[in-house]
């Protein structure tokens, strides 16, 4: 008689602390292409995944500090089945990147405010994005399923 079978899956992470400067988006950037190639996530993902880093870190480190205090970052990525989930989290200034208003797509370039993209580009590359504040770090939470092609 078999009481109950329960499949164990197991999660894959990867933590890293980083400054905020461009050196630490290359690094972060191949740990990620390392973690996911040992992964065998499929090359869409690998791209989305790390693009999407790459936008955050940028926003961090350009917009993060208040010219005293560069902010301090960490940023941790699991696997669990076909679930990725990466945080990067910051003790930069307070701010929601989701609150930000959608940026204007049908204006012409010469015509559009700058900024705005890399928010945009977030939300539409990934399954689901959520911001907190706590404990004075900024929290942006990200996940993607490797199989969908959102």
């Amino acid at each position: 008689m078999i009481d109950r079978l329960r499949s164990k899956v197991a999660v894959m992470e990867l933590t890293l602390r980083l400054d905020a400067d461009l050196e630490s988006i290359a690094i972060a950037d191949k740990a990620v292409g390392d973690f996911a190639e040992s992964m065998s996530w499929p090359d869409d993902s690998i791209f989305k995944v790390k693009l999407v880093l790459e936008e955050i870190l940028m926003n961090v480190i350009s917009y993060g500090g208040d010219g005293a205090h560069k902010p301090s970052i960490s940023m941790h990525l699991s696997q669990k089945g076909d679930l990725v989930s990466m945080e990067i989290a910051d003790d930069g200034i307070p701010y929601d990147p989701l609150t930000a208003p959608p940026p204007d797509l049908e204006s012409d370039l010469d015509h559009r405010p700058v900024g705005g993209l890399g928010v945009f580009l977030i939300r539409e590359l990934m399954d689901s994005v959520a911001y907190r504040h706590e404990n004075g770090r900024n929290h942006l939470t990200v996940k993607k399923h490797l199989g969908s092609t959102d």
